[in-house]
């Protein structure tokens, strides 16, 4: 049975390209820092000393700035390809955190912050688009959750450490994650070889089916049913971005939790994907939609959410909460970035990747926001009643528009 387990587990990371492993090795070493996520809700209220409102306009800026710096990467990915995009957004997100560390006034926090995600976020199209260019169809959606492992292995271990840190003093926590950024670009540097800046590069341009002609350029904003994905993506980021935004928060103010045992639990989400997510992958592609397996973990989203109405509460609820949303999160991400490839091959990659990414910039605006304001005026137990309902009118929206593409981005594929 454990020979069984070993070989499933190993066969599902052959034929992955050596490059992909490479960009996930830098990925790991990025994400090893990133502690400042996690705790920046707990940072400005119990640090700074700011009202859990003030916060939430604090965390909207991140988002705002999320958003505007998705859109400038894609651009700037078409323009002159991922390679120099990805190490200058890793550098200058290095440097940033590091300059937090010497700021409180709220405006220059907000801009700050606006300022941190831009840099942040320009990385990210121009990641997707490595990823595509380095994968074929086949691996895919393996290359995207391998990507996704080396995430939430650094996942795991940057809240557990983060939470250590802050007993050493919170300049610690953006030190260490600036420093982690530049030491990734660094990585990036040495074990992936620069490419030519031009767009017309080949080795810019994503993966396409050799036996298909080529098609014409179209612009993912004048692309509807992928307008109403990304509409329905904003719905679901929204749901689970309240993870790292208000479950902390509601750890540290309902269940009296210090910031050392709140990052235990974050990094349990970090190992379920590691350990799970590969295999778990390698079994079940192809065997539905890519849009049916979104909205099992759509389902998923919410009973993580319920699971805090119900008793008994305490540790045994946030294990819970912790399975069912990193169930969830293995569902919807690496289905949801593949359908987008299949998107992406239309023409426009960095275009359709930059708009996959506002999705979530835009969920990290409204996230946090709605999130610190609902709980301040009705409460926590509201703000999880509203999640499940926004799962339930998701899960309705993706069904629908998987009906409607005749079963979404296999039409494009198939």
């Amino acid at each position: 049975m454990l020979f069984r387990l070993y070989t499933h587990w190993r066969g599902s990371y052959s034929g992955i390209p050596l490059r992909v492993w490479f960009l996930s090795i830098v990925s790991l070493v990025n994400r090893c820092g990133s502690m400042v996520l996690v705790f920046l809700t707990i940072y400005l209220t119990k640090h700074l000393g700011y009202g859990i409102q003030d916060a939430g306009y604090v965390l909207g800026c991140f988002g705002t700035g999320a958003f505007l710096g998705a859109y400038i990467g894609g651009k700037l990915t078409d323009r002159f390809g991922y390679y120099p995009i990805m190490i200058w957004s890793l550098i200058g997100n290095g440097l940033m955190l590091i300059v937090l560390t010497l700021l409180s006034s709220f405006w220059v926090m907000c801009g700050a912050v606006f300022l941190l995600s831009v840099i942040s976020e320009v990385f990210r199209p121009a990641n997707s688009i490595a990823i595509a260019r380095y994968s074929t169809p086949e691996t895919r959606t393996r290359s995207i959750s391998l990507y996704r492992m080396s995430v939430n292995l650094g996942w795991t271990v940057a809240p557990a450490l983060g939470g250590l840190l802050v007993g050493l003093g919170w300049h610690w926590l953006f030190i260490i994650d600036g420093i982690t950024c530049i030491l990734a670009a660094i990585l990036l540097w040495l074990l992936i070889a620069p490419k030519p800046a031009s767009p017309s590069d080949a080795a810019d341009q994503p993966v396409k089916t050799r036996e298909k002609p080529a098609k014409a350029v179209v612009s993912p904003y004048r692309d509807k049913p992928f307008l109403v994905f990304t509409l329905l993506t904003v719905l679901n980021a929204l749901v689970f971005m309240q993870f790292i935004w208000t479950v902390p928060v509601f750890f540290k103010d309902g269940y009296h939790w210090d910031e050392h045992t709140i990052g235990l639990l974050a990094a349990l989400n970090g190992l379920i994907v590691f350990l799970v997510e590969m295999p778990l992958i390698y079994r079940i592609e192809g065997r539905r939609s890519r849009l049916a397996y979104v909205r099992l973990g759509l389902m998923m989203y919410a009973s993580a959410y319920i699971a805090f109405l119900l008793p008994p509460g305490g540790m045994p609820t946030a294990l819970l909460f912790m399975v069912a949303i990193s169930f969830g999160e293995m569902f919807v991400m690496p289905f949801s970035t593949n359908f987008v490839f299949g998107y992406a091959e239309k023409g426009s990659a960095g275009g359709y990747m930059a708009l996959y990414t506002m999705a979530y910039s835009v969920a990290n605006i409204i996230s946090p926001l709605m999130g610190t304001q609902v709980i301040a005026l009705w409460g926590f137990n509201t703000l999880w009643y509203i999640l499940g309902v926004i799962c339930a009118v998701t899960w309705v929206g993706f069904w629908i528009l998987e009906r409607k593409t005749e079963k979404g981005a296999e039409a494009v594929e198939g």
